[in-house]
């Protein structure tokens, strides 16, 4: 999977999750953190759970533990798939 569809379905998946803030999530790149996106924890699980449904994967919570940006999102689906 290219940095481009990773970034794709991360985008899609936070427009799923936080839909009133859509504008806010164009021209995302992979260094972008979970806390500049301003998602509480139920978004940042809600998001997770839709990379889940999408990839048909399922993200240890230890591994989940350590996630920061949206790169080490991308990295987990990398290294599940």
């Amino acid at each position: 999977m290219t940095d481009a569809d990773l970034i794709k379905m991360l985008t899609d998946g936070l427009i799923s999750v936080a839909p009133d803030r859509k504008a806010s999530f164009q021209g995302l790149t992979l260094q972008k953190s979970i806390e500049e996106l301003g998602l509480d924890s139920i978004a940042a699980m809600e998001l997770v759970s839709y990379l889940e449904e999408q990839t048909g994967l399922m993200f240890p919570d230890e591994d989940l533990a350590t996630v920061r940006t949206l790169g080490d999102l991308a990295a987990l689906v990398r290294g599940a798939s």
